[in-house]
């Protein structure tokens, strides 16, 4: 698990971020679509989450990918078994907004 940040801009140009932790990269972007979407400050739209930034604590690092790479992602059958428990994971979590 590490400890990061996930951040994305809506479509008025401002800038939502959540801290979470997470064991990959799209497990990051899943747990923070999930948070985002019950958050009542955050106006969610699905199509409106163009680009996701993900910052991951100590060693500090960033990645970039688009809410259609993580869809895609998510939809793509096979993996590792950790990696297929935490896709069944988020669907669970996202529902049918994945």
């Amino acid at each position: 698990m590490k400890r990061c940040r996930v951040s994305f801009k809506d479509s008025d140009g401002i800038e939502h971020a959540v801290d979470l932790d997470a064991r990959s990269l799209y497990e990051a972007v899943g747990l923070a679509i999930d948070r985002f979407r019950r958050c009542e400050q955050v106006p969610y739209d699905p199509q409106g989450m163009h680009e996701f930034i993900v910052a991951s604590r100590e060693p500090s690092t960033e990645h970039r990918l688009t809410r259609k790479m993580f869809d895609t992602w998510l939809r793509r059958p096979g993996g590792s078994p950790a990696e297929v428990a935490r896709k069944s994971k988020l669907k669970g979590l996202l529902g049918d907004v994945a």
